[in-house]
């Protein structure tokens, strides 16, 4: 075996290059001498709507081919300098799959259209070749769209090549497959890098992949990556993928093709995929969900402190701040600290608060009505989760000059009772919670 593809014997693959064009004869009932080399292999100067070997293989699996690669390995064996011609893995299985057989062992057993000693020499290879080679086989997964939960076999040989296969079940039956194959670089000593180029992709799109491994890539059962490439609608993508090991190709046959969803992998990869936008825009305000987004950040800069009111009448502290122009948000309610962005809803009401309690992932939600109630008595909703309590309903704040903030004073008290603030704070909180 080498980096990039199977040696083979050169009669065994005129062998198997005579089959498909003598089944491909058959299929359309053609004489082969009528076609041009161009309209026989489909590429160059070539009518796509008619016959052509590139199109015959492509419905016979399903699996896009580059027709001139075909006629190439033709013309190298005709060329007589060698006794053996080198081809890609993956379109070694492609045209065996094409000519009826359901893989390498299944054809050099059973073709007719290769001899005995042919046979022979191809056997030896393949058990010399067994003991040496180096191939590891992953399922890949990532979710696109936020719903569509894609597998994918993904295989890399001697950490020098890969083949990434996606599946789409479009169809009722069978999935459509769409195939890339390239090489490997090594990234440092824990990830790798894989680039596919277009030319070896049946999508004419190229593609990156970078895995994550840590210290040693065969004790590694799952890997954690990304890819970078072109959607289906020709948009840019990147997004996280995880390759789950399985022993071998016929393990990642299978469980690439069963209909199980992992649970765990689902809520890792939900969302996890970014897709530009097919429409550009004309000036940078056409980005921006809001018109005025500029003007009301602006207005609600500042720092807030306020209360929540709890169904047992005791107040919960909040502190908030609006940073700068850009929408950096603080929030402080008890002793749990968010950091985050504000985003203005598209009717610009609500200022809506986008944040992470720090090191960790947090679910919350804070939003701040941008018309205040009275001057500078703002009303806030919240479904905030600090420790082991849930805060979910209103908030009442006071845009306060944290210089001279004496209303509202800073607390490390987790429930603080009404008779414990100003009079005239508990009348507004009576009156608006």
């Amino acid at each position: 075996m080498i980096a990039r593809g199977i040696e083979l014997t050169n009669n065994f693959y005129l062998g198997l290059h005579k089959e498909l064009l003598e089944l491909f004869s058959q299929h359309n009932s053609i004489e082969l001498k009528t076609l041009t080399v161009f309209q026989l292999y489909g590429f160059g100067n070539y009518d796509e709507e008619a016959a052509n070997l590139k199109s015959f293989i492509t419905e016979k699996t399903g699996k896009w081919i580059n027709g001139k690669y075909l006629y190439n390995k033709k013309r190298e064996i005709d060329a007589g300098h060698k006794t053996k011609v080198k081809i890609r893995r993956d379109y070694l299985t492609i045209l065996i799959t094409a000519a009826g057989y359901k893989g390498y062992n299944d054809y050099l057993q059973n073709s007719t259209y290769i001899s005995a000693d042919v046979r022979e020499v191809e056997q030896a290879i393949l058990e010399g070749s067994v003991q040496n080679e180096n191939v590891l086989y992953y399922v890949g997964y990532y979710v696109e769209d936020r719903q569509y939960y894609i597998k994918s076999k993904f295989t890399i040989y001697q950490m020098k090549s890969a083949s990434w296969e996606i599946l789409y079940w479009e169809k009722d039956k069978e999935p459509t497959i769409y195939s890339y194959f390239g090489k490997c670089v090594p990234t440092g000593g824990s990830a790798l890098s894989f680039y596919f180029n277009k030319e070896d992709s049946s999508l004419n799109k190229e593609c990156f992949v970078n895995l994550f491994y840590g210290n040693n890539m065969n004790n590694k059962p799952l890997l954690l990556g990304a890819y970078c490439g072109f959607g289906r609608s020709n948009n840019p993508v990147i997004g996280k993928i995880i390759f789950e090991e399985v022993v071998n190709a016929e393990a990642q046959n299978e469980k690439v093709r069963t209909d199980e969803i992992n649970p765990i992998f689902h809520h890792h990869l939900y969302s996890q995929r970014l897709e530009v936008d097919g429409i550009l825009p004309h000036k940078d305000s056409d980005l921006s969900v809001s018109i005025n987004r500029l003007e009301i950040i602006n207005f609600l800069i500042g720092s807030y402190r306020g209360y929540y009111l709890d169904r047992n009448q005791y107040l919960i502290h909040i502190t908030f701040h609006v940073i700068n122009e850009l929408g950096e948000i603080k929030l402080k309610i008890n002793n749990t600290n968010f950091e985050g962005i504000g985003r203005l809803n598209k009717t610009e009401n609500y200022l809506i608060s986008e944040f992470n309690e720090k090191n960790q992932t947090s679910y919350s939600q804070f939003s701040l009505q941008v018309q205040p109630l009275e001057k500078d008595l703002f009303v806030s909703h919240m479904l905030v989760y600090t420790g082991g309590s849930v805060i979910n309903g209103k908030g009442l704040l006071w845009k306060v000059n944290e210089k001279n903030s004496k209303g509202i004073p800073l607390t490390n008290e987790f429930y603080i009772n009404k008779s414990d603030i100003d009079p005239q704070k508990v009348e507004k909180i009576e009156q608006y919670l």
